[in-house]
């Protein structure tokens, strides 16, 4: 009878308990566990042939840790302090950069607000014009129900066709306006919420 995954994650798990730390043996076995539910059930004796047994995957990893450790006991002091010194490098030229960064950031700000600033001129732009678009449409209809004893019924329609037409547009201008100031405020409002949480995860 072929074994099982659960029956080779416990083998695994048998042969190497006591000669691995806990938290890194749980690592190894969240990673094998997450390797076979990725090949899924009819790929289990696939992933098992990759493995190969337990004892060989048991042994392999046990090799690679003593590799691991013979290398980092083999790094001279010097090659080991350089890591300080890159780091104590990294700030300088952090520092350096700043006459150059501190104006990049300053301008990339001031076109962000130029675009924001743009983008609510439009939003207005739509809702003023349909506003007046809709108020100049009201008095042509107006004017027109005002000469209809004196111009005659014709002037009348034409007169309150073309404010029903302006008011109409207006409507439509208001309607987009609202429509892109939705948008507008969703889009930062998103922006705000991913800077928060790249904020929350740096920390």
């Amino acid at each position: 009878m072929p074994m099982t995954r659960e029956e080779y994650l416990a083998q695994l798990e048998a042969l190497l308990t006591g000669r691995v730390p806990a938290d890194e043996l749980g690592r190894m076995l969240d990673y094998y566990r997450s390797y076979f539910d990725e090949a899924g059930p009819q790929g289990e004796a696939r992933v098992m042939d990759e493995l190969g047994s337990p004892a060989e995957l048991a042994a392999r990893i046990m090799e690679a840790r003593r590799g691991q450790s013979a290398r980092e006991t083999a790094q001279p002091p010097a090659q080991r302090s350089r890591s300080g010194f890159g780091a104590l490098w990294k700030v300088l030229l952090a520092i350096c950069a700043a006459p150059i960064a501190i104006p990049l950031i300053l301008l990339a700000a001031a076109l962000a607000l130029l675009i924001l600033l743009m983008a609510v001129g439009v939003v207005f732009g739509f809702v003023i014009g349909g506003v007046a678009c809709v108020a100049a449409g009201a008095a042509a209809a107006w004017s027109g129900v005002a000469v209809i004893f004196t111009a005659g019924m014709a002037t009348t329609m034409l007169c309150c066709g073309a404010g029903m037409l302006c008011g109409g547009l207006g409507l439509l201008l208001i309607a987009g306006g609202f429509a892109l100031g939705s948008l507008l405020c969703g889009a930062l409002a998103g922006a705000l919420s991913r800077w928060l949480l790249r904020r929350e995860g740096s920390v």
